[in-house]
């Protein structure tokens, strides 16, 4: 069976005015695992969660004098070419992204809290035990669930 001929366009490791992690550091690894994942949700919602047929946003590793670093890749057909707009990629994280972020982060430091100490496991917050990431709001206080607060609902305006 024949494949589609794609076209792989590279997007970056995260947006376009963001910091990032840099290869040859210790935490690069994990660090750009995490980014370029956030990275790809916030591409899914920008565009409108495509179908993956025609458009899809992949994490892809390249040879570096330091080693591998990795990007993100927008991998389409000429129907997903339609869809993608390199002009509507994001030049910054977005509430929900920024919310994963942290969440990660938050969710990482409880894991090494475990791991060095197994008793631990009592103190996490159910928020941190998920496996996937939490769906966050598209609203400036998504992070603060991320951390695993729950602010005042009315004083929110979000009734």
């Amino acid at each position: 069976m024949l494949r589609p001929k794609t076209i792989d366009i590279e997007v970056g490791p995260v947006p376009a005015e963001e910091s990032c992690a840099q290869v040859g550091r210790d935490d690069y690894n994990e660090r750009s695992r995490r980014e370029c994942a956030v990275y790809i949700r916030q591409l899914q919602r920008v565009f409108n969660f495509p179908d993956a047929t025609i458009l899809k946003f992949v994490r892809r590793g390249f040879p570096h004098e330091l080693g591998r670093y990795h990007e993100v890749v927008a991998v389409m057909t000429a129907e997903g070419a339609e869809v993608f707009d390199e002009d509507r990629l994001p030049h910054a994280w977005d509430h929900v992204a920024r919310a994963e972020l942290t969440w990660l982060r938050l969710q990482q430091q409880w894991r090494e809290t475990v791991l060095a100490r197994p008793s631990a496991i009592a103190l996490v917050p159910e928020i941190f035990r998920a496996q996937e990431i939490p769906e966050f709001p598209n609203h400036p206080v998504a992070q603060w669930w991320a951390m695993g607060f729950s602010p005042a609902v009315p004083s929110l305006g979000l009734h």
